[in-house]
This record gives structure tokens, sequence and C-alpha cells, in this order.
């Protein structure tokens, strides 16, 4: 049977192909981790030279750039001599709407352990990440740096991919502060910052990770303008201002969690402030969408969940936030328009 068929699979080869899945996400975060993408980004080169280069065992280099070509990121050239597909490009470091940190930390142990016990998450209907990682999820990362240093990058990624839509769709000169709560490295802030230069910003998160904003925000040429706050949104000592951003947060969490992270936001907003939520929303659920899946990812990652408009408008209310509108984006994520009521 073939991985993938050329023409007309049958069920049972669509099938296989599924089950197979896996095998395509682990290539892909291979390479991603070793950067091959990087030296390939001048033109094809030759799997022994690479190897070589990289210093791993030229055979199998081989065999995992030949499966790049099945998972659609590599072409082969020559017998031994692979160049880059326009997918694989994504996996470059440092280019617009780059994959390879989401690559890298999608295939590590923080996200690959856990989904080994789906079964159990499904059974007690509870994260199985402490089973999986001998600690939480955040627990894990603050052990595991290297890991952190790529999830905090990958966020930074999909950060990107969001913030554009949301200064399209968002004014936010009206706003004195605007303050990222739980905004790692701070990649959405600079975006509304650098594209309302009145506005002063606020970023709000662990002390571990506010500490690795300040370089970002520095580089981006916005120190002066930002406020590194460190604390915990759990409780309170969240700064004051106009506009609150939280993207990606709340799926972090369970109903009962979320409720009392908007209850201490409510409690620290002025009136009249405006909470803006970035998360995806589930949409009908008998049509197939990415969203499902991503929701099983933060049943097994985090107990947390995505959530349906009916749930977010239900979550909101019950904080006093009122939804004032909902926009959809082309970045998969939507934009909930919050006043404080």
């Amino acid at each position: 049977m073939k991985i993938i068929p050329d023409t007309n699979p049958s069920p049972t080869q669509q099938l296989h192909s599924a089950i197979t899945g896996f095998f395509i996400s682990q290539v892909i975060g291979t390479v991603a981790r070793l950067g091959i993408a990087d030296l390939l980004a001048a033109g094809a080169r030759d799997s022994d030279s690479l190897a070589a280069e990289l210093c791993v065992h030229p055979g199998a280099l081989f065999r995992l750039m030949r499966g790049g070509i099945t998972a659609g990121i590599l072409e082969a050239v020559s017998e031994r001599t692979f160049a880059l597909t326009p997918m694989g490009e994504g996996l470059r470091s440092n280019v617009p709407g780059s994959m390879r940190d989401v690559a890298i930390m999608l295939s590590d142990k923080s996200h690959w352990l856990p989904w080994g016990l789906l079964p159990e998450a499904v059974r007690t209907g509870r994260s199985p990440v402490q089973a999986a990682l001998g600690s939480d999820i955040w627990e894990h990362l603050a052990r595991h740096p290297d890991e952190a240093k790529h999830f905090a990058q990958a966020m930074g990624n999909l950060s990107g991919l969001v913030a554009s839509e949301l200064t399209h769709h968002i004014d936010f000169a009206p706003y004195a502060r605007v303050a990222d709560i739980g905004g790692s490295h701070g990649a959405l802030l600079a975006q509304v910052l650098t594209d309302n230069p009145s506005c002063r910003g606020i970023l709000f998160d662990l002390p571990q990770v506010a500490e690795g904003a300040k370089p970002v925000l520095e580089s981006r040429g916005l120190a002066s303008r930002v406020d590194v706050v460190a604390g915990s949104f759990f409780e309170p000592g969240i700064p004051s201002a106009e506009a609150y951003l939280l993207k990606h947060i709340l799926h972090d969490w369970d109903d009962e969690s979320s409720t009392a992270l908007l209850r201490q936001l409510h409690a620290a907003a002025p009136s009249g402030a405006r909470l803006f939520v970035l998360e995806l929303v589930i949409p009908d659920n008998r049509k197939p969408d990415s969203s499902h899946l991503i929701d099983l990812n933060m049943l097994v990652i985090a107990d947390g969940r995505e959530r349906t408009e009916d749930e977010f408008r239900a979550l909101l209310a019950a904080t006093s936030w009122k939804v004032e509108r909902i926009i959809p984006t082309r970045s998969g994520a939507s934009i909930i328009e919050t006043v404080k009521a």
C-alpha cells in the first residue's frame, strides 16, 4: 500500500494516509529543528554535504529529506540533491509567516507525549499532561528553556498572522494605553503600537516570559513606549488601560479559570474600557474544520477548550463584558470586541 497514492485513492488508502499522518509531522518537525530550510535558502544542496555540515548520519539525512518530498516541503533536483518547495520555504527562520518554531513546538515532547495519551483524556475529560510530562505544561516549559524558547517564538509567529488583521479592523488611536495580557514576547502589541504611534503599551505576563519581551521590543524601537509588567492574570495587579488584548489565552483554560481571569481583568479596567479577545470560534460542528482538532489539542495539553460563539457570549456576559461585535479574519482567529459593562 502506498503512503500517499498517486490517483483516485480508495477509502482504505485515504484512511491509511490519515493514520500515518504523524509520520509527516515528525518529518517536518525534524527538518525544522535541524535548520535545513535555512541551509537550502540559497538553492539546492546535496544531502551528503548537508550531513557533514550538520554533523548527522549521511544516510539517515538522505532518507529524512526523501521523506520531505512526500511531506511536501522538499523536492528532488537529482538523485541526492534537494531544494525547498514553496511550502518548505515556510520553515525558514525570520521570514514572514515562518512556521519553523510552530513545527518544532508541535513535534516536541511538550505536545507530542501528551497526545499519546489522548484515550485517557477522552476517558476522563481531563488533560493527561501531568502523566505524560510530570507537571502541567507551564511548569514543564519553565524547566525546559529550549522548548520554552520555541514555544514563545511560535506564539510570536502566530501573533504575526493575527496582528495585521487586528490593526486592519480596529483603530487603536483613541486609546492612550493598550495592554496585552499574557502577551508573551510582545509581537502582537508591537504591531498595534507601530500602526498607532499615539498609543503607549503595557505588556503583562509571567516574570520569566515578560523578561524575554524586552529585547524584542527594543529591536522594534518600541522599548520607550512599553511598560513591561510581570504578574499573574489570576491575581490582583493587572494594570489599568483603556484597551486590553487577550490573544489565545482563554482557550488555555476551562470555564472556571477563564471566568476568574475575566473577573480580574474587569476589576482592573477603568469604566468604558474595551477588551479585544482574539480566539478561534468553532463553527457548525457538522462540517469539517481545523478548530475541532485544535480544540482536542487544548483538552490534551492544558485542560482548555476552543469555544463556539454562543459559549463565548455566555462566558463574557457572566463576567460583565458586553460583546459588541465578532469579526472573523483571514488568520483563522476572530476578533471579539467587548466593553466593560
